[in-house]
């Protein structure tokens, strides 16, 4: 099972300072997670900005998970919505860390 401190810990430094960023992939969808620093939409504490990818057409795939979503990422996903989320795509802990 993925944790919120598996997230955090897995993150690397964002191109904008001081933000972070975290890649899943299971070979099929990719999720992203970024947060921290101006422009990103989450803190990287306790709020995350999210983008779900297909890994082959790079196609953003949020709406897909979320159809109430009205944009191609996930703005402001608080700490457990997102471990539900990628505990729910990465069921079988079949990943990687990008």
């Amino acid at each position: 099972m993925i944790t919120i401190e598996n997230i955090i810990e897995s993150s690397k430094p964002h191109p904008n300072p001081p933000g972070r960023h975290t890649r899943l992939s299971n070979g099929i969808v990719e999720v992203s997670i970024v947060g921290g620093s101006r422009g990103l939409y989450g803190d990287f504490k306790n709020t995350f900005e999210v983008a779900i990818i297909d890994s082959k057409t790079r196609e953003f795939k949020a709406k897909t998970f979320f159809p109430e979503n009205h944009d191609d990422v996930i703005a402001y996903m608080d700490s457990d919505k997102l471990v539900e989320l990628v505990n729910k795509i990465f069921i079988d802990d079949n990943f990687q860390v990008l």
